[in-house]
This record gives C-alpha cells, sequence and structure tokens, in this order.
C-alpha cells in the first residue's frame, strides 16, 4: 500500500468533525442531567455534519491510496487488511470493554438487554436492532462503522473484477441508493440502500484528483462553496435517512474541498492535527468518558449552580484528554499489533502514516 502525503487541513478537519460529534451528544446530555447551556447549542446543533466529513474523507484517503495500484485479488487482500489494522483492533477492545461495563454495572445504561445475536453483528460490522429498537451497535456511535465496513467490502470486491474500482463503487452505491426509491422494510434493506454512502463516492472524487498532483484552485473552492450555500437555501428540509446527501453529504463535499484548496495557504492548528491523529479514538470513548465526566461534575455541584456552558466545556474537555490517553496507550499499540499479523512489516509502517477514517 503506498505511502501517502499527510495533508494538514484533513488532519484538522478529523478533529473538528470528532469534536463536532462530542459537541452534538454532550449538549443532550447536559441538559438531561439538568444543567441548562445557553451559547453552546448554537454550535453544537451542526456537530452531526461530523459524521459526514468523516465519510467525505474517508472516501478521500481510499481513493489516494488505491491510486496507480495494481488491481486484484492480492491487492483487495492487502487493502482489507489495512482497512482491518486500522478500525478493528480498537473498536473490538472498546466494545469488549463496554460489555463488561454492562455486565458489571447495568444501572448506569439503563438495565439495558443485550442478546447474543446483536453483539454477534457488532464485532462483524453487521447492522441490527439494538436494546432501545434503534440499528446500532453495542456502542451506538459504531453504527458509522457499518457503513464504512460496508465501503470497504464493496471497493475491494470492485478492485478484484476492474483496473477502475472508482467507477465500478460509484455505479453500485448509486443503483442501491436508487433502489431505497421502493421504500421496503428490513435492516439490511434500510442500511444497505442508505444514499449516505454516496459522500464515500463524493470523497473518491476528490481523492482521485488530488491523487493526480492537481492542486485544487482557492477559486473552485469558492464556486463549491456558493453553490452549497445557494443549494441549501433553496432546499433546506428536515434531515431525514433518505436527504441526508443533500442536507449534510453535499456541504460536507464543500468542507473537505474547500480545505485541501487552502491546504497551503493557512497555518493549520498543530493541537488539532494531533487531535486528529487521535480522532478515532475520540470518535469511540466519547461514549464513555461522556457520561463519566457528567456525573463527577453531578456530584461536585448538586445544586446545578455552573452554567451550562461551562459544563459542556468541561465535558468536552475530560473528552479530549481521555481520547489522547486511548490513542497513545490502547489505539497505537493495538494497530502495530494488528499490523504485524495481517500485512508484511513495510505495509503494516505504511498503514500507520495514512490519514485514514
Amino acid at each position: 500500500m503506498t505511502t501517502i502525503k499527510r495533508y494538514k487541513s484533513i488532519q484538522v478537519l478529523r478533529a473538528l468533525a470528532a469534536l463536532g460529534v462530542v459537541a452534538f451528544h454532550t449538549e443532550g446530555n447536559v441538559g438531561a442531567y439538568g444543567w441548562a447551556p445557553r451559547v453552546f447549542p448554537h454550535f453544537s446543533r451542526y456537530g452531526e455534519l461530523g459524521v459526514d466529513v468523516f465519510f467525505v474523507i474517508s472516501g478521500l484517503v481510499i481513493a489516494l491510496v488505491s491510486y496507480g495500484e495494481p488491481q486484484g485479488f492480492q491487492a483487495a487482500r492487502k487493502f482489507l487488511a489495512a482497512r482491518i489494522t486500522r478500525i478493528v483492533p480498537l473498536y473490538w477492545a472498546l466494545t469488549l470493554l463496554f460489555l463488561a461495563l454492562l455486565a458489571i454495572v447495568p444501572s448506569a445504561f439503563g438495565h439495558p438487554r443485550l442478546n447474543v445475536w446483536h453483539v454477534i453483528t457488532s464485532f462483524l460490522f453487521l447492522p441490527s436492532i439494538n436494546w432501545s429498537g434503534v440499528i446500532a451497535p453495542v456502542i451506538n456511535v459504531g453504527w458509522t462503522l457499518n457503513y464504512e465496513a460496508w465501503f470497504y467490502v464493496v471497493f475491494a470486491a470492485a478492485m478484484c473484477i476492474t483496473s477502475r474500482p472508482l467507477i465500478v463503487v460509484a455505479t453500485f452505491l448509486g443503483i442501491t441508493s436508487l433502489l431505497r426509491l421502493a421504500h421496503g422494510s428490513g435492516v439490511p434493506f434500510l442500511v444497505y440502500t442508505d444514499p449516505i454512502v454516496l459522500e464515500f463516492v463524493a470523497g473518491c472524487c476528490i481523492g482521485t484528483y488530488c491523487a493526480r498532483g492537481k492542486p485544487i484552485p482557492p477559486g473552485a473552492a469558492f464556486v463549491v462553496l456558493l453553490g452549497v450555500l445557494v443549494l441549501r437555501k433553496l432546499y433546506a428540509p428536515t434531515l431525514t435517512d433518505d436527504n441526508r446527501f443533500i442536507v449534510f453529504g453535499v456541504p460536507a463535499f464543500g468542507i473537505v474541498f474547500a480545505a485541501l484548496a487552502l491546504e497551503a495557504r493557512i497555518r493549520w492548528s498543530s493541537f488539532l492535527g494531533k487531535l486528529g491523529d487521535a480522532s478515532y479514538s475520540l470518535y469511540l470513548t466519547h461514549v464513555l468518558s461522556l457520561p463519566f465526566a457528567l456525573k463527577v461534575i453531578q456530584m461536585a455541584d448538586r445544586q446545578h449552580r455552573l452554567p451550562g456552558d461551562l459544563v459542556c466545556l468541561l465535558v468536552v474537555a475530560c473528552s479530549i484528554v481521555a481520547a489522547f490517553a486511548c490513542y497513545r496507550l490502547l489505539e497505537r499499540p493495538l494497530t502495530r499489533v494488528a499490523g504485524r499479523w495481517l500485512a508484511r512489516p513495510a505495509d503494516a509502517n505504511k498503514v500507520e502514516g495514512t490519514i485514514a477514517t
């Protein structure tokens, strides 16, 4: 797998996307615990867009690492090994930790009713309904990884049958998205016909352009962002699963496109760059660090005298600290071990140098 350029802008976007998701979840939980943030919600309400930015970045990365590479079964095997190395070890480790916590202190999570099938599908990145009646794995934010895994499998299959996998992937995912119009039912149908997968294709288009060594002109980025704003002004429906690609996916495409256009024109934050490295840990661990931080703050402020906005900032700060700790103590060591098992030593080193989501 070819070593690819590390775009500072993409690393910062990864950090901001993860922070957006954390902020989005923080607001609701802080309110549920009795505090009333006033300013924080004006920003956190856009945090859900972070998921879509991640998906576009993921498509970008896949296009970059696969561009110009020989295709075929062996290439697909290496591709999947690299993706498994990147997302599976930490996710499995945290899923096991979460299951242990559910067994030890079930009251802290509302006494969920686990079943074997749901646990198995969670580990295999297959969609299933959880104890709340929602299509999500044991770690609920892992629903995005079900789409990531689906995209990787489709891309790997395309690598086996054609020298231009992006065209096949775009065609296939476009067709499955159109099947959504059939209004079918069932968990597999609802997940695998979701148009949100088109965000990966959008990212692949940007990645293919960048892989050819062509810089994105700032003027083009301005036109794209202007087009996004006009589209959102003319077509601004309430978010649903069916129109998410329009409501959030297209803006996410514009954000990534613009960031790459400004890659060499902005001094990007080194702190956010480092947080971008730990963004996967931040995304997965905040579902544990967030409620823990809130319970600690609640014990120290039983009368809820602290401003709600300050509580939100404290919770986000705690999530960041937990993410850095997880990245250094768990994610990086597990990734190295998995890399040695699944790839040659040279390939394992290259995997760690990518900007994969």
